[in-house]
C-alpha cells in the first residue's frame, strides 16, 4: 500500500500541472499572431516589416505544439516590433526544405532579406547567413528567443 502512495502523488500533482497550464496555453493560442506561411513570398513580406521568428513543425509532433504555444506568448508580447511564422512541414514542405530542415522543431530568428539571401540572428545576438550554426533544434526555452529578437530588433533599428 504505501509503494503506491508516492506515484500517486506524483500522478495528481502532473495532472493538476498539465490542467493549468492548459488554461493559459489555450488562452495563448486563440489570442496569439502567429502566421501560418506556405510560401516564400509570405515570409517575405513578414521580413520586411521587421525581424520574423520562424517555427517548422507539423501537427502530430507534440513538441512542436508545445514549442508553438511559447512563440504565441512571444507574439503577443512583441506583436509591434517583430512577427512570428509557422512553417506546417506536412503542408508546406516545399518551404520546409528549402531552409535543410531535417528534424522538428527546428526554429530561427530571421533579421533581414539580404543580398545573399536570409540573415540570420543567434541568441547570442551574432549574425550570419547559415541558419544551422544559429538554429533552434527540440524544445527551446522562451529566453533563447527572447534573446535573439531583441537582438534582431536592435540590429534593425
Amino acid at each position: 500500500m504505501n509503494k503506491l502512495i508516492l506515484p500517486v502523488i506524483v500522478l495528481i500533482s502532473v495532472l493538476f500541472i498539465v490542467a493549468g497550464m492548459t488554461g493559459d496555453n489555450k488562452e495563448a493560442m486563440e489570442n496569439s499572431a502567429i502566421m501560418e506561411v506556405t510560401s516564400a513570398q509570405e515570409l517575405n513580406d513578414l521580413i520586411e516589416k521587421g525581424p520574423v521568428i520562424v517555427e517548422v513543425g507539423a501537427e502530430w509532433c507534440s513538441y512542436c505544439v508545445e514549442q508553438k504555444v511559447v512563440l504565441a506568448e512571444i507574439s503577443l508580447e512583441y506583436e509591434e516590433e517583430a512577427s512570428v511564422a509557422y512553417i506546417n512541414a506536412d503542408k508546406a514542405g516545399a518551404l520546409a526544405s528549402s531552409f535543410t530542415v531535417s528534424s522538428i522543431p527546428d526554429s530561427f530568428v530571421i533579421v533581414e532579406n539580404g543580398e545573399n539571401g536570409y540573415v540570420y540572428m543567434g541568441d547570442g545576438g551574432q549574425t550570419t547567413t547559415d541558419r544551422i550554426s544559429v538554429r533552434f533544434l527540440g524544445l527551446t526555452p522562451k529566453n533563447k528567443f527572447t534573446n535573439a529578437l531583441d537582438n534582431a530588433i536592435e540590429y534593425r533599428n
